[in-house]
């Protein structure tokens, strides 16, 4: 039996799915995206990135290094089904990072299991720290 309170409470969620919907997809294809949350950490050797890219293949991704600036691109293609519900996101995105050291280009490796992308950026030999032996006169 649908009661005054049903038909409000329905009301609402399809609102709030359609708020929801507006604003993850944005104005227009253009501007959704997905942006894959990373990790980044850092030791005295190297700097290590871990993103998020469940569902997509390692030649879904690609990963590029220009100077001190590391970029990952891909795409969440979006599936062809409507759905009452879509929170899982779609489209293209792109991460770009710069880190303060110069990396050891020749080194970078990347690998992709389980649905995490793990990139290893070595600094270069002159970014690493080095003692300085004092001599004494």
């Amino acid at each position: 039996m649908l009661t005054r309170a049903n038909t409000l409470w329905g009301n609402f969620v399809d609102v709030q799915n359609e708020f929801d919907r507006f604003f993850r997809r944005g104005f227009n294809d253009a501007t959704r995206g997905y942006y894959p949350p990373v990790n980044i950490a850092e030791n005295d050797d190297a700097y290590t990135i871990e993103a998020r890219v469940p569902g997509l293949a390692a030649s879904e991704v690609a990963v590029e290094l220009e100077g001190r600036q590391l970029t990952i691109r891909g795409e969440h293609k979006r599936d062809t089904a409507e759905y009452g519900r879509e929170e899982r996101a779609s489209g293209k995105f792109e991460r770009k990072f710069t880190f303060k050291h110069e990396l050891a280009a020749d080194r970078v490796s990347a690998e992709a299991k389980d649905g995490i992308l793990t990139i290893v950026l070595p600094k270069a030999e002159e970014a690493k720290a080095r003692k300085i032996a004092i001599t004494a006169k």
